[in-house]
């Protein structure tokens, strides 16, 4: 295997067959992606993505052939169908990605969490590290944190959680609720997962919330319309970290 300076995996040569790929670390997922894959000198393959990976387009001969995905809840690869909508794989794998049951007509290495399985390794390419799903543990300890594009936490260094101090487990043991597509950060399954760290609210703006919720409670109580601007002050200088002034704290 060969990784470029970021220390993202750029070729792959198993069986005397070198396969190189172009990665586009720049993207809607957040996170680096394989575009094509390169084997003496021509693409064979090619992947299209959004926020998640949409199709995939391979060589058959001299024919090329798309494939569609369709995912679950979860975000894992249930099964592919070709442009007529016609179903062809299908997969079931088990809450870590042991693989159950699978049918399959046509070539694919997106699985579990709709990440990239190495046959040749029955690992895993989870980036930072490689993941072993039989025994839900990474093969490598974690390297600690680099926050990615929709992260929640780093497995190494996160002591309010148990799970997190283990430096082996994968997503905090708890694979149902969480992902961890770097190999450094667990981010939340499900909808969530597709918005931006950005995009979330901070602790600080939902305890923000709480606190101004609590202060119309009160302003309703005393049926002032200087007491709302009151509200709307001790509100914004929590956004910000200023001190909050008291609570009414003049009411003419």
């Amino acid at each position: 295997m060969a990784y470029d300076g970021d220390g993202i995996r750029v070729s792959e040569t198993a069986g005397g067959v070198t396969t190189k790929y172009l990665v586009d670390s720049l993207n809607p997922t957040g996170y680096s992606q394989v575009l094509d894959e390169i084997v003496n000198g021509a693409v064979t393959k090619t992947y299209t993505y959004g926020l998640r990976l949409i199709t995939e387009n391979q060589v058959s001969g001299s024919t090329w052939t798309p494939s569609f995905y369709g995912y679950d809840g979860h975000g894992n690869v249930r099964f592919l169908t070709n442009t007529s909508g016609t179903v062809g794989n299908t997969y079931t794998l088990d809450a870590f990605g042991a693989q159950i049951a699978s049918t399959v007509t046509t070539a694919n290495t997106y699985l579990y969490s709709g990440e990239r399985f190495d046959s040749n390794l029955n690992l895993y390419q989870l980036r930072a590290r490689f993941y072993n799903m039989l025994t839900g543990r990474f093969e490598t300890m974690d390297p600690g944190p680099a926050r990615s594009v929709a992260s929640c936490g780093s497995q190494a260094d996160d002591i309010v959680h148990p799970g997190a101090l283990h430096k082996y487990v994968y997503a905090q043991n708890d694979p149902v609720n969480h992902i961890d597509p770097s190999g450094r950060d667990i981010e939340e399954e499900g909808e969530l997962s597709q918005i931006s760290e950005e995009a979330r609210p901070t602790i600080r703006e939902l305890e923000c919330d709480a606190l101004y919720e609590e202060d119309l409670v009160v302003c309703r109580a005393l049926g002032s319309t200087f007491c709302y601007a009151q509200a709307a002050e001790r509100y914004a200088a929590c956004l910000v970290g200023r001190p909050i002034p008291p609570f009414p704290f003049y009411l003419p």
